[in-house]
C-alpha cells in the first residue's frame, strides 16, 4: 500500500528534529536556573545566620529590610560582588532581589563546601589539552592512519593493512572489517532457517561484494540453490569459492595452565577453550576445506562416489584436523562403497589423532558417526560391537553433554537391544533440552510400539507420533513411521492418507514412495501400486542419474520389480531389476530378488551370472558381500547342487581369510619384541626386554613365513583336508621332474 502524507507527518519529519532540540534546550536553561535559585537560596541563608549573630543585628529592627536590588549599589555593596538579604525577606523579594542580579550580571557565590571537605585552591591554572597526544590515542583506539600533514588516511584495522578503506570514483577498494561480514552472515543463517530464502540470499549476495574471499557466502548461496534443486548452480558457486577464497589456518593449543581450575561436570566449552593457550597457527595446505567437503556432498548426492571421495580426501590434505571430512570420508566408505569396518575404522582415528595433536576438543560427531558404524556393522547380536558402541557414545557426550544425535542413536541401539527402561532414559534426556526434536520423538513412539504386546499403549504412541508432526510438519520420516503403525493397527485408510501427506511435503522422499507403493501392493490393486511406484520414480529422478533416475530411484525400481514378479510379467520384473541396479549396481535387495526369482523359474545360469557379476563390485569380507555369499551358496543347496554349494563356501571363507593391502598400514603396526632386539642392540630397553622374555613361559614352536618363491599358491580347507592350487610353472615343472626320474 502507498503510505499516508498527511500534514501532521510531513510536519513531523520535517521539523520533529528542530522542535524536539528546542525543546531539550529549554528544559536544560530551565534546570539549570533551578539550581542556580538553590544555590542563591543556600548562600543567602548562610549570610543571614551571620548576620543575625553580630552585635548590630540584635538591635536592629524586625520590621526593617533592606534590599540591595539595583546593579550600582549591588556592585558597591561588597567587594566580592554579593548579594546581602535579611532574615526576614520574603520569598518573593528573594526571588526579585535573584532575578534583579541575574539581569546585572553579578555572578552567584560559590556553592558553600560540606563539612570536612578540602577547599580548592584559589590560584589554579586552567587545564591545557595536549592535542597531539589527543590526536596519538585517537588513532590508536580507532585504527586511523595519518600522513605528515595530520589527514586521515581510511584505515580502519591495525592488523591487516589491505581492509584500508578507500574509494574510486564512489567505489570501495580493499576488504570490509571481519565483523561486518560476520553480521550479514548470522541475518542470512537466520532468513534461511525460517525459510525466507530471497531474504538470505541478499544477505550472503552483499557479504560476497564486500570480501570476495569469504567462503562463508559461497557454501550458504549453494545451501540455498540445492534447496531450489539446482545442484548444478551449487556446483558453480562452491567451485568459484574454491577458486577465490583466501587459505585458511587453524589454532594450535597448547597444555592446560592450572590443571586444579578444570571443574569436573561444571565447566562450560566457552571456559574450557579460554583455558588453554594458543601456541600458534598451522596454515591449511590446499583449497578452503569446507567448501571441498559441501561439494563432495553434492558430488554423492548426485551419484559420483568417486568424486566425493577425491574431493573428500583432498579436504583431509588440505586440513587434517577437519572432522567433517573424515566423517563423510567414514561414511561414504562404509555405506556407500560397502567396504570393510576397517576402512571406517581408519578415518575416524586419523580425526581422533589430528585433532588431540592440534590440542582441541574432542569433537562428539566424531564419536557418534564411529559409534553407529561400529553398532550396524556388528548388529545387535554381537555384544562385543554394542559395548563399543556405547562406549563410544558415551565419549561423545563427554565431548557434548547436549549432543541429541548421540542420545538418539544410543536410545534406539538400546531398543534395538531391548533395553527399552534404557532407551526410554535417553529420550527423556534429549527432551528435556530439545522439545522439538521430530526425529526423537519419532524414535520415542517406535520404541514404545516395539514392547511386549501386553505392555503397548497405543494412544501414547499416536500421541508421540502428533508430538513429532506438530514439531516439524515437513518430516516425510515421521508420516512414514506413523503410516506403517497405523497399517498394523489395521487402518489402511489413514496409513494410506499420511502416506499421502508424507509424499506432498517432501516429493523426493524415496522410503515415503516405496512404503506407499508397497502398501497398495499388500492391500489394493497392482494398477495403483504401479502408478505410485511410477509418480516415485518421477519425483525422486536426479538430473544426472541417466535413465533410471540415480541412486534415490533403486529402492522403487526393485519394490516394482517385486510387484511384477508377483504378477507374474516375469519380463517386466526382469526389466525393473536391471534398472535398479542400473541405479545402483551394489543394491544387494535387487540382487537378491532377481536371483530368486530366476532360480524359483529355473533359470540357474543367469542367476549364477548375476551373482559372479555382483561379486566383484564389492570389496572382500564386506557385510553386503558376505551376505551376497550366503545367498549364493543357499541357491545351490536348494537346488540340489552340494558340490557347488561347498565350492561357493570355500571361496568366500578363502577370501575372507586373505589380507587387504588397504587394510594394513605398516605405520601403525608396532615392532615385535625381536624387531626391537634386532634394531638397537644397544639399546637400555633391551635388557627390560629381554629379562620379560626369559621370565615368560612362551615358547616359539613354529613360525609362519608369508612370503613365497616358486609356490604362489592358494590354500584352501575340503572337509578337514588342507588344499592347494598351483600356479601353471610349477605344474610345468613338477611333470618335466617326473618325467626325468622315468
Amino acid at each position: 500500500p502507498a503510505p499516508v502524507l498527511d500534514e501532521k507527518s510531513i510536519r513531523e519529519d520535517l521539523y520533529g528534529d528542530k522542535q524536539r532540540g528546542e525543546e531539550v534546550r529549554l528544559r536544560r536553561e530551565t534546570k539549570e536556573r533551578v539550581e542556580m535559585k538553590k544555590s542563591f537560596s543556600a548562600n543567602n541563608q548562610i549570610e543571614s545566620d551571620i548576620f543575625v549573630n553580630t552585635p548590630e543585628s540584635r538591635h536592629a529592627d524586625p520590621q526593617n529590610v533592606t534590599v540591595d536590588s539595583s546593579p550600582s549599589e549591588a556592585k558597591a555593596a561588597d567587594a566580592s560582588n554579593t548579594i546581602s538579604i535579611k532574615p526576614n525577606v520574603g520569598k518573593e523579594i528573594a526571588d526579585a532581589a535573584f532575578n534583579a542580579a541575574i539581569n546585572a550580571g553579578v555572578p552567584l557565590p560559590p556553592r558553600p563546601a560540606p563539612s570536612g571537605a578540602q577547599q580548592p585552591a584559589t590560584n589554579v591554572k586552567p587545564q591545557t589539552v595536549d592535542r597531539q597526544l589527543t590526536r596519538m590515542v585517537e588513532d590508536r583506539i580507532y585504527g586511523y592512519s595519518r600522513d605528515p600533514t595530520g589527514s586521515l588516511q581510511y584505515q580502519t584495522s591495525l592488523q591487516d593493512p589491505s581492509r584500508a578503506i578507500q574509494f574510486r570514483e564512489g567505489v570501495r577498494l580493499g576488504k570490509a572489517l571481519t565483523i561486518n561480514i560476520d553480521r550479514l552472515v548470522h541475518f542470512a543463517k537466520k532468513d534461511l532457517s525460517h525459510g525466507r530464502l530471497e531474504e538470505a540470499q541478499e544477505y550472503y549476495t552483499k557479504a560476497i561484494e564486500l570480501d570476495p574471499t569469504d567462503g562463508r557466502a559461497y557454501l550458504g548461496l549453494s545451501r540455498i540453490a540445492q534447496r531450489r534443486g539446482d545442484l548444478e548452480y551449487a556446483r558453480k558457486l562452491l567451485k568459484e569459492g574454491i577458486a577465490k577464497c583466501t587459505v585458511g589456518f587453524v589454532e594450535v593449543k597448547g597444555p592446560r595452565r592450572n590443571e586444579s581450575l578444570k571443574k569436573k561436570n561444571s565447566m562450560s566449552d566457552d571456559e574450557d577453550d579460554d583455558d588453554l593457550p594458543t601456541l600458534g597457527t598451522i596454515p591449511d595446505n590446499g583449497p578452503n576445506p569446507f567448501l571441498l567437503q559441501a561439494l563432495g556432498t553434492l558430488e554423492q548426492r548426485s551419484g559420483n562416489l568417486s568424486g566425493a571421495e577425491e574431493l573428500y580426501l583432498a579436504a583431509v590434505r588440505s586440513r587434517p584436523s577437519h572432522a567433517a571430512a573424515w566423517v563423510s570420508l567414514g561414511q561414504l566408505r562404509t555405506k556407500e562403497l560397502r567396504q570393510g569396518v576397517n576402512a571406517g575404522r581408519a578415518c575416524y582415528q586419523s580425526a581422533e589423532r589430528e585433532l588431540r595433536r592440534i590440542g582441541a576438543k574432542p569433537n562428539a560427531f566424531i564419536y557418534t558417526a564411529w559409534a553407529s558404524m561400529e553398532y550396524k556393522k556388528g548388529g545387535d547380536s554381537d555384544s562385543k560391537a554394542v559395548r563399543r558402541a556405547r562406549e563410544l557414545y558415551q565419549l561423545a557426550l563427554e565431548a557434548d553433554p547436549r549432543c541429541s544425535v548421540a542420545y538418539l542413536q544410543l536410545g534406539v541401539m538400546e531398543s534395538d537391544c531391548g533395553n527399552y527402561d534404557r532407551a526410554k532414559e535417553c529420550f527423556e534426556k534429549v527432551l528435556k533440552f530439545d522439545q522439538r526434536n521430530s526425529r526423537v520423538l519419532q524414535a520415542y513412539a517406535i520404541m514404545e510400539s516395539r514392547r511386549p504386546r501386553e505392555d503397548v499403549d497405543s494412544r501414547r504412541v499416536l500421541d508421540l507420533f502428533e508430538r513429532a508432526l506438530k514439531a516439524n510438519p515437513r518430516d516425510a520420516g515421521v508420516y512414514q513411521a506413523y503410516a506403517l503403525y497405523v497399517a498394523e493397527l489395521g487402518d489402511i485408510d489413514s496409513a494410506r492418507n499420511l502416506l499421502k501427506r508424507g509424499t506432498e511435503v517432501d516429493k523426493r522422499h524415496a522410503p515415503v514412495w516405496q512404503a506407499w507403493g508397497v502398501l497398495e501392493t499388500r492391500y489394493s490393486t497392482a494398477k495403483n501400486a504401479r502408478d505410485v511406484f511410477q509418480q516415485g520414480i518421477w519425483a525422486c529422478a536426479s538430473s544426472c542419474g541417466g535413465q533410471s533416475g540415480g541412486r534415490r530411484c533403486a529402492r522403487l525400481w526393485q519394490a516394482w520389480g517385486v510387484l511384477e514378479a508377483q504378477e507374474g510379467d516375469h519380463a517386466a520384473a526382469r526389466r525393473c531389476f536391471s534398472r535398479a541396479l542400473d541405479a545402483d549396481p551394489r543394491n544387494v535387495a535387487a540382487v537378491t530378488a532377481w536371483t530368486l526369482m530366476e532360480a524359483d523359474l529355473g533359470n540357474y545360469a543367469d542367476a549364477r551370472s548375476i551373482f559372479e557379476r555382483t561379486l566383484k563390485l564389492f570389496p572382500p569380507r564386506s557385510d553386503d558381500k558376505l551376505s551376497l555369499w550366503r545367498a549364493y551358496e543357499v541357491m545351490e543347496e536348494r537346488a540340489g547342487n552340494t558340490s557347488a554349494a561347498q565350492q561357493i563356501f570355500q571361496r568366500s571363507m578363502r577370501e575372507a581369510m586373505t589380507p587387504r593391502d588397504d587394510e594394513v598400514n605398516p605405520n601403525n603396526i608396532p615392532p615385535t619384541m625381536n624387531e626391537l632386539l634386532i634394531s638397537d642392540p644397544q639399546s637400555p630397553v633391551n635388557g627390560d626386554l629381554l629379562s620379560i622374555k626369559e621370565k615368560s613361559n612362551e615358547v616359539e614352536v613354529s613360525r609362519w613365513n608369508t612370503g613365497s618363491n616358486n609356490l604362489d599358491a592358494e590354500v584352501w580347507i575340503n572337509n578337514g583336508s588342507i588344499e592347494g592350487k598351483l600356479p601353471q610353472k610349477m605344474m610345468k615343472k613338477l611333470r618335466n621332474d617326473g618325467a626325468n626320474r622315468r
